[in-house]
């Protein structure tokens, strides 16, 4: 496994990936409501409140609404919020428009989905250390058996990530690179889950509550 050295002198910048268009669902992911908040709203709090040096939220489809929904977070100094035009060309195309921004001191990044209300700030933390200790490439959770999200990947890779197209993810670039990945195990494995489906929202809502389906 190939090491960078610097990487504890160097910030991890988090990317937020909110730009997609919730096709499975039929309804906008991030306007899903869990307790007293919004689904956008929830992992973006848990995301700023880690030790991401800074975190950029790629909004697409839907962001005027998501945007009113986010006014709260505003103001915080390490949040940068921007509008990827081209969303209906993939993941990808998000995935490009937070690297173009990203601050050249950064030793690597976190890919943060935006459909994983479960996700929490220790668990973040959890994988920058790891990365930070390890000096890993990739650096991955493991939930149980189940590898998930958010992923860390180190500065030397961001050419491949660049490259990618269509509604290909960090995923590929794990696929690729086998030997460069280290795999963090998370408990308890809800932390992991993601919302595709309404039996998805049900499954993750049921750890807050129960709550009416939004129509």
């Amino acid at each position: 496994m190939t090491a960078n050295p610097d990487l504890k002198k160097q910030p991890v910048t988090g990317i937020l990936l909110m730009a997609g268009l919730s096709s499975r669902l039929g309804f906008p992911k991030a306007l899903l409501p869990y307790g007293r908040k919004v689904l956008a709203a929830r992992v973006l709090e848990q995301t700023l409140a880690s030790r991401l040096g800074r975190v950029i939220l790629v909004l697409g489809c839907q962001a005027p609404r998501i945007l009113s929904a986010l006014r709260s977070f505003e103001e915080s100094p390490k949040l940068e919020i921007l509008v990827n035009r081209r969303y209906d060309e993939g993941l990808s195309s998000s995935i490009r428009a937070g690297l173009r921004v990203l601050d050249p001191t950064s030793g690597g990044v976190m890919f943060i989905l935006g459909d994983q209300p479960l996700l929490t700030t220790a668990t973040i933390n959890r994988l920058i250390q790891a990365f930070r200790k390890h000096r890993a490439p990739i650096v991955a959770p493991l939930y149980g058996r189940r590898p998930g999200n958010p992923v860390i990947f180190g500065r030397e890779l961001l050419p491949e990530l660049l490259r990618l197209r269509g509604d290909t993810g960090g995923r590929e670039i794990i696929r690729r690179n086998p030997d460069r990945v280290l795999r963090v195990p998370i408990r308890p494995q809800y932390i992991g889950w993601d919302v595709d489906t309404w039996e998805d929202y049900d499954r993750t809502h049921g750890v807050f509550g129960k709550a009416a389906r939004p129509r």
